[in-house]
């Protein structure tokens, strides 16, 4: 049966993308889907919406704030997810997102993921400074350099600029987003619901 098709919106510098990322082999696998990385630019998702980061927005609601913490420990401690919350938080992800779009459609796209989610969330760093990105790069084996340069060319940085707008018009506020054709699901609280839906069409099919 052909996998069900789902676009995940992520940026390195969220860390529910991150936890979402590390959940999303099993589901795949156990309810077939087929999950699509679409990198973004969170900060400027947030700049045509409107929206602010949890932390940000609630920030004068003490314990919302402490709700949000406490909800993230349960979630990683339930699903067994390697996480250190970033000491550098929040970090400038512009470089790396632009990483993201130079390997969309090459076989270091994945092993790039997985690489600076487990920079930023695991052994956190602050991979916003030049020196430290080359660093962490060169130590997960990719070369620094060329991606640097890379990056640099405008095509690159257009193509970030275009799928953060694309995102925006199909209705994204924020990370971790998956949508199913048109059907939004927001967060990693949302995952479930996603399961239980695409079950359900792929038994009505």
């Amino acid at each position: 049966m052909k996998p069900t098709d789902v676009d995940f919106y992520f940026d390195f510098g969220s860390p529910n993308a991150w936890l979402a990322h590390a959940l999303l082999p099993k589901i795949a696998e156990r309810s077939n889907i087929a999950f699509h990385y679409r990198p973004i630019l969170l900060g400027g998702i947030f700049q045509l919406t409107g929206n602010q980061p949890p932390m940000q927005a609630f920030a004068q609601v003490p314990s919302k704030v402490k709700w949000f913490r406490r909800e993230m420990t349960r979630f990683v401690q339930r699903h067994r997810i390697p996480f250190v919350f970033n000491p550098h938080f929040p970090v400038n992800t512009l470089k790396i997102m632009r990483g993201a779009v130079l390997f969309q459609d090459s076989p270091q796209f994945m092993p790039y993921v997985e690489a600076c989610f487990r920079h930023m969330w695991v052994d956190p760093k602050d991979l916003g400074d030049e020196d430290t990105l080359r660093q962490a790069l060169e130590d997960s084996g990719f070369d620094s350099a060329g991606l640097l340069c890379g990056i640099a060319d405008p095509e690159i940085k257009n193509a970030l600029l275009e799928a953060t707008q694309s995102a925006v018009a199909r209705g994204v506020f924020g990370a971790p987003t998956f949508l199913m054709d048109d059907e939004l699901y927001f967060g990693k609280e949302q995952l479930l619901e996603l399961e239980v839906d695409v079950r359900g069409s792929t038994a009505q099919a």
